[in-house]
């Protein structure tokens, strides 16, 4: 049998390495294609491995000795530990011994490991950090998730770029969700096109002067989960704040509904008889149904999962992995990228 080689960063994580084991025998379970390659910390994640009784031939360890912290500087603690796990991951998969890495570690470490291991697409100047999220279904057959990105590689943008993360943006949703003809909105202060800084208002004329790009203008913050737009182009440093906000407000609603619970008997008989619209909620808004945020612009697919995913993110996380694996996405990112500059070449 032909198997789809993820390569997963072991002891990337909160809960690691214990959950990411588990989560990957759970995505093997899901799926009979994935070869789970772990890196880490050799005996004790074959330890861990045996104790789960996943058939051999569905796993490899490769030995590392260090691991990177979430809270040490990235450029410096990649320099001082070049045999760390996720160090060593990146190195697997720019030599071809894997079709796609994923990693709960620390996003700076992550990202930056990648851009120096793995080369990045023909055309693509920055790699760009993704994340799908649920979104609000204006019409029945709306797809009810957005794409956002940047939300944290390059903080501040060029024209070039903006546009480049529309083009990936577009064809992770096309290739990978199965949306046909998605809807690209720029996120602004404002709708106008007048709006924003220089930077954003060219990149709104040029997203508008290209035909091939389903473009609908500027979408304000309050847009983002409206389902407006099914990819959402924006800066690094914007784009992070928007989807901690997001973040932030669903633990909001979550700890509310928990307060109320416990406040009388009156709310405890009226959250009861809501308890399945609000489970259905709570899945919709919980990040580790999502799997992760696609690390896009390399010529491999790297899925950054959540620094406190559990088992069921990770699985998400690797499932998700394989499935951008087998789209032919690196390909036809490439080609689109080509075009357009092409077409600034000759303008």
């Amino acid at each position: 049998m032909k198997y789809n080689r993820i390569v997963i960063d072991a002891m990337g994580g909160d809960h690691a390495p214990q959950e990411i084991i588990k989560g990957a025998v759970m995505a093997c379970k899901e799926s009979k294609t994935i070869q789970c390659i772990f890196v880490g910390e050799e005996n004790s994640i074959m330890d861990m491995l045996l104790q789960e009784k996943l058939s051999k031939d569905r796993w490899h360890v490769v030995p590392s000795t260090d691991v990177i912290g979430m809270e040490e500087d990235p450029k410096t603690a990649i320099e001082e530990k070049p045999n760390s796990s996720i160090v060593v991951a990146a190195k697997l998969i720019r030599d071809g011994k894997g079709d796609a890495l994923v990693s709960a570690g620390s996003t700076g470490a992550t990202v930056m490991a990648c851009s120096r291991e793995i080369p990045r697409m023909a055309s693509i100047e920055r790699g760009v950090i993704a994340t799908v999220f649920p979104a609000m279904k204006q019409k029945r057959e709306d797809p009810g998730i957005s794409i956002i990105l940047d939300i944290g590689a390059t903080l501040h943008c060029t024209v070039p770029q903006l546009v480049s993360f529309a083009i990936m943006g577009i064809h992770y949703l096309q290739e990978v969700m199965a949306i046909p003809n998605p809807r690209v909105g720029l996120l602004n202060i404002g709708t106008e096109e007048t709006k924003g800084h220089a930077v954003l208002k060219e990149t709104n004329k040029t997203l508008r002067e290209m035909p091939s790009i389903n473009f609908i203008g500027n979408i304000e913050g309050k847009d983002i989960m409206r389902g407006v737009a099914d990819v959402i182009v924006t800066e690094g440093y914007i784009g992070n704040i928007a989807l901690k906000s997001i973040e932030g407000m669903a633990e909001l609603s979550v700890q509310t509904g928990k307060r109320i619970w416990k406040k009388n008997l009156l709310s405890k008989a009226g959250l009861l008889m809501l308890s399945p619209v609000l489970k259905k909620l709570k899945r919709r808004l919980d990040y580790s149904e999502y799997g992760g945020a696609p690390i896009l612009g390399f010529k491999k697919l790297i899925i950054k999962a959540h620094g406190r995913s559990k088992a069921k993110a990770i699985m998400n996380a690797i499932l998700l992995a394989e499935l951008s694996a087998q789209s032919d996405l690196v390909k036809s990112m490439e080609k689109s990228m080509k075009e357009f500059y092409m077409r600034m070449f000759d303008q």
